[in-house]
């Protein structure tokens, strides 16, 4: 792998702190030279960039050289252990895994413990979920989600429908099923890493 940033990296980390910085591309254009439209056609058209550029451009923002180099990345929230049970704890000073490409949105990554969760899953590898909303959205039904019961766990589990209203089940392929349980909220798995993949990619 080239140690080049793509262009694509630049333009994802570029549109994330001008959104966070609630910037036009105009505006930001004028702050960097007399060129309008400078960084619209960056965002929309331009192959390349050059380092000059950049570094005005993160002057202008107030924002290090690297936040618009670098690889955007998800930090690391937990781990998933025995039975699919999701444990929300402080990995570490920082940790993170690379995003992956084209979910937008704020993504958390947890990392895959044992082996409770083969062939499925596989220690080490990282799943992402997102949590944007409570309750269950029917488009889940019949997809490995991430699940926060009522009384308090949290899996990773296959989720279908419960024999009474409003309930759920919970499967797996190696723990028996959680029948009819009320869920708090439930979010789509919405990619994986393999473990080994990660190990390439850092």
């Amino acid at each position: 792998m080239s140690d080049e940033p793509d262009i694509e990296t630049i333009r994802s980390n570029l549109r994330a702190v001008m959104k966070a910085r609630d910037v036009k591309p105009t505006t930001l254009s004028l702050r960097v030279g007399k060129n309008r439209t400078l960084v619209k056609d960056l965002l929309e058209k331009s192959k390349d960039i050059q380092i000059g550029t950049l570094s005005k451009l993160s002057s202008a923002l107030d924002v290090p050289l690297a936040d618009l180099l670098a690889a955007p990345r998800v930090s690391v929230v937990g781990y998933i252990g025995a039975g699919g049970e999701i444990i929300f704890e402080d990995m570490g000073h920082e940790d993170s895994v690379l995003r992956p490409p084209g979910i937008s949105g704020t993504l958390i990554a947890l990392i895959v413990r044992g082996s409770s969760m083969l062939p499925r899953y596989r220690e080490g590898d990282i799943i992402y979920i997102q949590r944007e909303h409570d309750g269950v959205l029917p488009e889940y039904v019949g997809e490995d989600c991430a699940v926060r019961l009522s009384t308090g766990e949290t899996y990773i589990k296959q989720l279908i429908k419960g024999s009474e209203e409003g309930r759920f089940t919970l499967l797996s392929l190696n723990a028996p099923p959680i029948e009819n349980v009320e869920i708090e909220w439930a979010t789509i798995v919405r990619f994986v890493l393999p473990g080994a993949s990660r190990r390439l990619l850092s």
